[in-house]
């Protein structure tokens, strides 16, 4: 049974409902719709209707998006208390990724109308909202500045750094990744090659500063990776999301090493 403190918590915690009273959140929480998705299941779909707003509540999940050709790319993941979706609040839009539960998901949906609705009623969410399509946007503007400057090594590390701090779980060899993350999904987040994020990994592998298996990454020196990553621009993690990063990432396939 879902513990409504909880779900109150992870409101609380996001940077949409930021600065929000108790009886706000609680007003949100009773318009919601809480809907499991099993592993593997499509939380939304590309090209459907952007009619839902939502927020994962527990489990993690990941975005990718199918190129015209028919490719299917990982773009990212998402994981509990992180939301999707905030372009429902404008009509006549379109999901421009699907994201799939990678675990089993609980997650609260919001009708677009109701997304707007609480705009009106709670100007502050509007701000907030504002205020991470911002972010996202500078989010956006950083990664393709580091695409085009920054060598892979640093550009792979960074993103190791980055997941390990999101998605990372202690392990007896350091920081488990918590994701199944292949070197190919590696390669397509950073805009390279599988063979370059091949070799560089093994090199790491070799030096201690990861151990690899299958789907599996554990980042073993995060201070080594961080010497190698060099100076990055700070954006709040809870605020880096999803949809905002799929045009770099689209611009990272066609300008990749």
């Amino acid at each position: 049974m879902v513990d409504l403190s909880d779900l109150l918590d992870c409101l609380r915690a996001n940077p949409v409902f930021a600065e929000l009273k108790t009886w706000a959140l609680e007003e949100l929480l009773d318009a919601a719709n809480l809907r499991t998705v099993p592993a593997e299941g499509a939380i939304v779909r590309q090209g459907d209707d952007a009619d839902c707003f939502g927020v994962l509540s527990s489990g993690r999940a990941k975005m990718v998006q199918v190129t015209l050709e028919g490719r299917q790319v990982l773009l990212r993941y998402l994981v509990a208390g992180q939301e999707f979706g905030l372009i429902a609040v404008l009509p006549g839009n379109t999901y421009p990724v699907t994201i799939e539960a990678v675990e089993e998901c609980q997650v609260l949906y919001w009708p677009g109308p109701a997304l707007a609705d609480a705009f009106v009623r709670h100007p502050q969410i509007a701000l907030n909202a504002l205020r991470i399509m911002v972010i996202r946007n500078q989010e956006l503007q950083a990664r393709y500045r580091e695409l085009v400057t920054d060598r892979v090594e640093q550009r792979l590390a960074r993103a190791l750094v980055r997941l390990a701090s999101v998605a990372g779980v202690p392990d007896e060899q350091g920081t488990l990744i918590a994701l199944p993350l292949s070197r190919e999904d590696l390669a397509e987040m950073i805009g390279t090659t599988l063979y370059t994020v091949s070799r560089t990994l093994s090199h790491w592998e070799q030096l201690g500063f990861v151990a690899t298996g299958r789907e599996r990454i554990v980042v073993s020196a995060t201070a080594e990776l961080e010497k190698i990553a060099g100076e990055a621009e700070s954006v709040p993690v809870s605020c880096v999301a999803p949809c905002a990063l799929v045009e770099m990432l689209t611009a990272a396939r066609k300008t990749s090493a």
